[in-house]
Order: C-alpha cells, then structure tokens, then sequence
C-alpha cells in the first residue's frame, strides 16, 4: 500500500464526505480567571463507562481549547432541537460569548441554559490530533432534561423522525460489550 494520499485530497471534498454522517450538535463551555469561551462543535463521543468519559475536538488557537486546558474542566451541552440559534451564536469566531444562552449547573458548571442534556467534565488528557486537540474528560455530573435532539447533516440543522425503534435486547441498544 503506497503512503498517506490525504495531501492530493481537496478539503471541501473531505468536508462533503464526512457531512453525510449526521451528528447531535453540542456547545462546550470552559471558563478560567471568570473569563468564560464556548464553541458549537458536532465532535463529541462517549468514551467509556467505567470510568465516565466524553471526548470532544477543540480547533488550535480557540478560546475554548485554551479555557479548557486552563480551567482543567469543562461542560459539554447536548443541544435540543429548538436551539438552532444557540448552536448559530456559539459558532460565529471572534464573537462575545452570549452569555444570553447559559447559566450556572448545580456544581457550578456554565452550561447552556434549556439543553437536553449536560456533561460536567474533568479534563484527564489532551492530545494532538492535526489542527485539533482531542480532549479526554472524565464525567464528574450531569444533568438530563432530555428533548428531541438537533441533529447536523450535510451542513444544515434538523430533527429526527423515528423510523424504527430497536428492540429491547438487541446487541445494537445501549449493551455494552456487543458486537462482531
């Protein structure tokens, strides 16, 4: 097999290739020194249940991967389907931080204010990863209002409509351990 073709790939075509795969839509918030930075990202995944972890892709040079690093935590929002706005107000760079979308959590977290669900986070490990930095966050709380999702796909917002529901049992449920 010949080396690495990533450099004869244009951007735009991997940026199209990937945007078929649909994703929830998240808001990772981190302050340091009461200076709070966020950003929309759809780069969020459960690690691990024992312990509890999360990872989230944070871009080089972003106020939100600098607080995070700093601040040694952070808490990642899981969006509902009515807050396309506040996924639009998180993702514009250089912009203020809306404060207007978040509150304090019960252990003192800034997470957006109505999300379907928050993860309070301990940062365990960051690592390099091209122009991202994957962090690692061990899951100290959460909070679970639950909601429809916003859903991302092929650079619009969305929501779901069920077409099928997985039976209970079903190695594709929430069993961990099942698989090929």
């Amino acid at each position: 097999m010949k080396g690495p073709a990533s450099a004869s790939i244009p951007a735009v075509a991997f940026r199209d290739c990937v945007g078929e795969f649909a994703t929830g839509v998240t808001v990772v918030t981190a302050e340091i020194d009461g200076e709070a930075a966020g950003m929309t990202l759809n780069s969020f995944t459960s690690v691990s249940l024992e312990p509890l972890l999360v990872l989230v892709s944070l871009g080089h040079g972003s106020r939100t991967l600098a607080a995070t690093v700093k601040s040694g935590s952070f808490a990642a929002s899981i969006l509902h389907r009515g807050q396309r706005q506040v996924a639009v107000d998180f993702a514009e760079r250089g912009a203020p931080f809306p404060h207007r979308h978040v509150q304090r959590t019960r252990d003192g977290f800034l997470a957006v204010t109505g999300a379907s669900a928050v993860l309070c986070c301990r940062v365990v490990e960051t690592i390099a990863a091209g122009d991202h930095d994957l962090v690692l966050g061990e899951v100290v709380a959460i909070e679970h209002g639950g909601g429809e999702p916003l859903l991302f796909y092929r650079g619009r917002f969305g929501g779901m409509h069920t077409d099928a529901v997985v039976p209970a049992g079903h190695p594709i449920s929430l069993d961990e351990g099942a698989g090929w």
